[in-house]
């Protein structure tokens, strides 16, 4: 991606997303080869405006004050220079806008993730398990539009997120799952409480969370949706 991508020809009929990576060079690089499939989805059904730095974000907001979403994609928001952008982000949020911590994100070190999701955004979400197991989709959390776009069941690796609303987890862990990759070894889920995939209210708009950051087919269509980008 280019610093800033617009698709001029499609901006009025495409809806727009900001796409925010304002970590580390590699953390970048990352992001766009392990998230190769997303970013084609994304470009084919979204006009995006990407931001490599703070000016740039800074940038997209001076032009587009009201995007149709955002995505950020790594832990590089947490950094001292990119807290005016951070909170612009939450004024946005509580406004109507839709937020989607993403990417690699969840790669992110303890201290910065605590310090966007506790500090920051002043949610009440814990980081618990990183492990892979198979979970399902919670019907009681999303349309049953959404609901049929969605796969049912899938495996992934993630980290789980816990002290969200159940009405907020898009996927959780049922009685049959169980740990099939985790340190020291597979064996029975522990919190049936915990997901990796969640999107919450947050003042008049939403806030998500994908803690896959090497996204199955499951995770790229929840987070298409997540952006309201799943309409087909």
């Amino acid at each position: 991606m280019s610093s800033i991508a617009h698709d001029s020809a499609a901006g009025s009929a495409k809806p727009l997303i900001f796409v925010l990576t304002l970590g580390e060079e590699q953390a970048q690089l990352t992001f766009q080869e392990s998230h190769a499939s997303f970013l084609n989805e994304l470009f084919e059904r979204a006009t995006v405006w990407h931001a490599k730095t703070t000016e740039k974000a800074f940038t997209l907001f001076t032009q587009c004050s009201d995007p149709h979403a955002i995505f950020v994609a790594d832990g590089g928001i947490a950094r001292a220079r990119c807290e005016v952008i951070s909170r612009r982000l939450v004024q946005y949020a509580a406004s109507g806008g839709i937020v989607v911590f993403g990417g690699g994100f969840a790669a992110s070190s303890h201290e910065n993730l605590e310090k966007i999701m506790k500090q920051t955004w002043d949610l009440p979400w814990n980081f618990g398990s990183y492990q892979r197991t198979t979970l399902s989709l919670n019907s009681q959390a999303i349309s049953s539009t959404l609901e049929s776009k969605l796969p049912a069941s899938y495996s992934l690796t993630a980290l789980y997120v816990y002290g969200m609303q159940p009405c907020e987890a898009w996927y959780l862990p049922t009685e049959c799952s169980i740990v099939e990759d985790h340190v020291p070894g597979p064996g029975p889920v522990a919190d049936f409480n915990e997901s990796p995939i969640i999107f919450a209210r947050y003042g008049s708009g939403h806030v998500g969370y994908i803690g896959d950051v090497k996204p199955e087919n499951g995770t790229i269509l929840a987070m298409l949706a997540m952006l309201g980008l799943l309409t087909e």
